[in-house]
């Protein structure tokens, strides 16, 4: 039996396949780090439209205003005088138009027992990423999303 050295792949070549395996793994793994921080937004958002329902709700319920307070020092939302909370995201920046203040570093979304609200709109955004923006409606107190523009 023969043995030939030209059968065989030669260590350049090699190189050439192990270098086209790692910046594919270099791409795979950046989309997804990507992906899982746009998952990150897109829970959020939910989670905070979940808690102005569950605030408007009590607020019929109760027959009384409840507020959805967001502090920006301990990075939480929460229904005030309500037990659940949920934690902003490190990157997460919020904005606000027509939200009061029921703090120094604490804004707060109004909600009535009439089932109205204070009329204010959510920005949420995350460098580099979609922004998730949330219009509250002053008559209804429900909540829309509001689809960018341009």
């Amino acid at each position: 039996m023969r043995f030939n050295s030209n059968t065989g792949f030669t260590l350049i070549e090699m190189l050439i396949v192990m270098i086209i395996i790692a910046m594919a793994g270099t791409l795979v793994f950046v989309r997804v780090g990507k992906s899982t921080s746009d998952r990150q937004a897109k829970v959020f958002a939910q989670e905070l439209i979940s808690l102005c329902k569950e605030a408007r709700r009590l607020s019929v319920e109760r027959a009384e205003p409840t507020t959805v307070n967001i502090s920006s020092s301990d990075r939480r939302c929460s229904i005030k005088g309500y037990k659940k909370m949920i934690d902003i995201p490190a990157e997460m920046a919020i904005e606000g138009k027509g939200v009061g203040m029921a703090d120094d570093d604490v804004y707060a979304v109004y909600f009535y027992p009439d089932g109205s609200s204070g009329g204010e709109e959510l920005t949420l955004s995350i460098p580099g990423q979609e922004s998730y923006s949330f219009r509250i409606d002053l008559l209804t107190g429900l909540l829309a999303r509001v689809e960018e523009e341009g």
